[in-house]
């Protein structure tokens, strides 16, 4: 950056503003920032264009793209465009130099162009992003004639004959927007400016609506509805400004930790303000946000759907009085007319033909959706319609139109309660409202047969209608603090209301209070433990009712986002539903002939193992835990048995080189498979047991940056410790092979005093190369059961992730002489949720108040290190 006695005057004047204003808008005040930076670049090119003096040839200095528009935030890009009317003159790149370079040494980030009026029309009949850029177009000093000539040329030569192939090109670019940046509107971690319901769906209203009075044809919205866009547009952008500001750079990413920075300087929380408070202004603020981007993104659909169709086909005539289809949508006939039946049955139509209703039509509904709410609530048909609605092909369409109308919230008043809801953590994609749609719409496709096995499974469902109410109801307690059984008893409040046969309303509020079994079970419990099985039995009651449950699981699990539903939690999920549904077709899985049952599955890994040592199996089998014989199968059995041989020939060979102090105690074997879920593998660890063993494996494994979903520890009677880690896919540009190996040699170091691993973790914890976004900080939470299981005391540490956190959490329990049996580790996205289930050294569950009270004191404190 140029010194500033090198600067001209106006550029010089241009850095102190810049200052100024960048410090007043750090201090909150962000509200006319865009006009008052934009005012300030168009001064110091009237004055530059003053100090570099007169010129020979005429030219209009043209502001365009958001520049053009006065919408400059932080981190915008100052575009420009110099314009002659016939031909470029010889200076105008002396000229150019002249106005720009004095912003490149400012530091601004600039994009220019040098064009004649008919470049400009050519480039914009070819590339609709030029087209686009000089949508916007601004004069900001020059011969006001040229400018006048390109206005015109561009009216005639390009908005009359190319807006059609404007509004097509946009529609393709839109659809890769929403593969690249998803519906902001609907998104916990929204993208301000390409996410659908950002800031170009706006600009693409109004270049649109200008492009339709170039072709003569009616436009689609009425002034008041422009004037809301504008202010909708004018609240993005002061986001936009305020993010800029808050991350110090330029971003369009409201990521999670930069929404509170953010919403403080939009003015929704002080700088005082507790975490706790905190964290309830950035929900208020993200709602806010949700509402003006859902209006931008329905207003963008609607003028493509109508103004721009695309459906050639022909399409059906409703069968409902006075409704009418046309290629932009399903409409009222005669506006007056428009009944509370006929507006539901609008949106009944609109589900099955998947067209949307015309704005016209969606105006007519959302300027008093109350009236016809009152004339529709309480009728039992209205809930029957309702749930064809839910349970049609197209219901995502009908969906979107009831809940931008607000006819869905005006209905039901529960779901307006907590339709934008939203927890500050990154566990949930959606606000509550945009989650139970989508839970709603999943389950219409299971419905339906989605081609999977969940489609399968719905076929068997007697009665649809109860799994979509349920799906409708799951999650409209939220803000209790028990929100299934709040649900629970707001679904059978409604159904009644609405007519419902008792069993209808007990099996809706069954799933409803429920609807969290089957999930937090498979990642929380032993799924090799009868007893767990058991239990869910008990709670399900019949095959009928775990098939409903499961559904609505995988239906939750799926909106919620990838922290509830991959590969990983599929497996577990499925594992349990099969176990359950097995015990509740066959009778109780324990019986009296245990000990039979106990043989017979010794005399399986027997016949497994058959190429061993048959000695040295029956050995191997009587020291290891009798538990491995539930959780594995004969021949993952056979495997570690054999894997065990390897690992004391390793350790006698050590032992014959170094000293029998420490001889042996360095040694591991893996052996790595592929996982039973998709992109994960299976690693079986053998060692000698020793103090500290399950934290070392958990460190090497996060040193070498493996996310780890679930370990199985089994310690035998002989010293011998068999571990069985599920972790996901090694990092990227690294050989499977190569990573196991890495971890062994890191394990075996670590044991021998040779690799400090807290110190590696702290160090990985640092670089910039894998520490990633920031993510909420959430408040630890420590929960200690001793009612879950009857042989271990089962213990969950929520808190926010980060690289060491399992290293950490394993080593507080080892120092509180705890031996993990168990652990289910979630660390997805920023969020840790660890269960382990432990045993003291005397093989008891942990049951002395004053050491549970210490151990949870421990934990918390080190869920908070680093």
């Amino acid at each position: 950056m140029q010194p500033d006695s090198l600067l001209p005057e106006s550029a010089r004047r241009l850095k102190q503003a810049r200052a100024d204003l960048w410090a007043r808008a750090g201090a909150g005040s962000v509200g006319g920032f865009a006009w008052e930076y934009t005012h300030l670049v168009d001064r110091y090119f009237e004055s530059r264009i003053r100090e570099a003096g007169p010129q020979r040839f005429a030219f209009t200095l043209v502001a365009v793209g958001g520049y053009g528009r006065g919408r400059l935030c932080p981190g915008s890009d100052v575009d420009v465009l110099l314009l002659f009317k016939r031909r470029i003159p010889s200076g105008a790149e002396e000229f150019t130099k002249t106005l720009l370079f004095p912003l490149w040494d400012l530091g601004l980030d600039l994009g220019h162009g040098v064009r004649t009026v008919a470049d400009c029309v050519s480039l914009a009949r070819k590339d609709f992003q030029v087209l686009a850029s000089l949508m916007d177009a601004r004069p900001l000093a020059g011969d006001a004639e040229v400018f006048e000539a390109f206005r015109s040329a561009f009216a005639a030569k390009v908005l009359n004959t190319h807006g059609e192939t404007f509004a097509a090109s946009l529609r393709e670019h839109n659809e890769a927007r929403a593969a690249q940046y998803g519906d902001a509107s609907a998104l916990l971690e929204p993208e301000l400016k390409n996410g659908l319901g950002g800031l170009r769906d706006g600009q693409q209203v109004v270049w649109l609506t200008r492009v339709l009075k170039a072709l003569k044809r009616n436009p689609i919205f009425l002034p008041e509805e422009l004037s809301r866009l504008r202010e909708d547009q004018a609240f993005l952008n002061r986001v936009r400004t305020a993010l800029h500001l808050a991350a110090g750079r330029k971003t369009d990413r409201l990521y999670f930790d930069l929404q509170p920075p953010t919403a403080r300087l939009m003015g929704f929380a002080s700088r005082t303000a507790s975490p706790e408070d905190t964290g309830l202004a950035v929900e208020f603020f993200l709602s806010r946000l949700h509402q003006a981007m859902t209006r931008i993104k329905a207003m963008r659909e609607a003028l493509f759907q109508e103004a721009f169709p695309v459906r050639s086909t022909p399409l059906p005539e409703p069968t409902i009085r006075n409704l009418s289809t046309g290629p932009g949508g399903i409409r009222f006939i005669r506006q007056s007319e428009a009944t509370p039946d006929n507006v539901l049955g609008a949106f009944l139509e609109s589900a099955r033909a998947g067209l949307p209703l015309t704005w016209g039509a969606r105006r007519i509904v959302r300027r008093d959706p109350a009236r016809f709410a009152a004339g529709l609530a309480g009728r039992g048909e209205t809930l029957s319609i309702l749930v064809e609605i839910f349970l049609a092909p197209h219901c995502r369409t009908a969906l979107d139109g009831l809940l931008e109308t607000r006819l869905l919230p005006a209905l039901f008043p529960e779901f307006a309660e907590v339709e934008h809801l939203i927890q500050f953590n990154d566990y949930h994609v959606h606000p509550v409202g945009r989650h139970t749609l989508a839970t709603v719409a999943l389950l219409s496709d299971f419905a339906r047969g989605d081609g999977e096995w969940t489609g399968e499974l719905a076929g068997g469902v007697t009665d649809p209608a109860r799994l979509v109410l349920a799906g409708f109801f799951h999650d409209l307690g939220k803000g209790a603090p028990d929100h299934s059984g709040a649900g629970a008893a707001m679904a059978r409040r409604v159904l009644g209301r609405y007519g419902r046969a008792p069993e209808v309303i007990e099996d809706v509020a069954f799933l409803v209070e429920h609807h969290l079994l089957l999930p937090k079970t498979a990642t929380r419990r032993d799924l090799s433990d009868e007893r767990t099985v058991a239990d869910v039995a008990a709670v399900v009651g019949d095959t009928a009712r775990l098939d409903m449950l499961h559904l609505l699981s995988t239906a939750d699990s799926m909106a919620t986002g990838p922290r509830a539903w991959n590969s990983w939690t599929r497996s577990l999920l499925g594992e349990l539903y099969f176990k359950v549904r097995n015990l509740l077709r066959h009778g109780p899985l324990a019986e009296p002939d245990a000990a039979r049952k106990l043989a017979d599955a010794k005399l399986a890994v027997l016949a497994a193992a058959h190429d061993q040592d048959p000695e040295f199996v029956d050995a191997a089998m009587r020291a290891m835990p009798p538990r491995a014989f539930l959780a594995l199968t004969p021949e993952a059995i056979a495997g570690h048995v054999r894997l065990v041989r390897k690992l004391w020939g390793a350790v006698a060979e050590d032992r014959m080189r170094k000293p029998s102090s420490i001889g042996g105690k360095g040694v591991i074997l893996i052996e790595a498979a592929p996982g039973r879920a998709e992109n994960t593998f299976k690693l079986t660890i053998a060692a000698v047991d020793q103090p500290n063993l399950f934290a070392t494996i958990a460190g090497a494994l996060s040193l070498h940056g493996l996310n780890i979903l679930a370990a199985d520890i089994f310690s035998w009677k002989d010293g011998t410790a068999v571990d069985v880690f599920t972790v996901g896919e090694p990092p990227e540009n690294l050989y499977a092979e190569e990573v196991w190996a890495r971890v062994g040699r890191s394990v075996g170091y670590a044991m021998v005093g040779k690799l400090d691993l807290a110190a590696r973790l702290e160090e990985r914890s640092r670089s910039p190369l894998t520490r990633g976004r920031g993510r909420p900080k959430l408040k630890p939470l420590v929960t200690i059961d001793n009612r879950a299981s009857d042989f271990y005391t089962v213990i969950e540490v929520a808190a926010t992730d980060r690289t060491g956190f399992l290293f950490d959490m394993a080593r507080t329990l080892a120092a509180h002489g705890l031996s993990i049996h168990l652990a289910m580790i979630t660390t997805i996205k920023g969020r840790a949720a660890d269960v382990f289930h432990v045993r003291t050294q005397d093989g008891q569950r942990l049951l002395d108040e004053s050491r549970l009270d210490a151990l949870r004191r421990d934990l918390l404190a080190a869920s908070k290190a680093r």
